[in-house]
């Protein structure tokens, strides 16, 4: 019973993309190229800017 919580919790967090800061973690910690980790604030921040930036519509 206990798994399934668990398993339902992992699959709600990457529904609602609450677990992307860390898949950025985790993805650091392998790449080749280090570069500076970017805090929690920044990563959200730079998320939104990218997702927000630029025209959005059809026409």
């Amino acid at each position: 019973m206990l798994r399934a919580i668990k398993l339902m919790y992992a699959f709600l967090r990457r529904l609602s993309g609450d677990d992307l800061y860390d898949l950025y973690v985790l993805n650091h910690k392998q790449c080749l190229k280090k570069h500076k980790l970017m805090s929690k604030k920044n990563f959200y921040q730079a998320t939104l800017d990218k997702k927000w930036s630029g025209i959005k519509r059809c026409c």
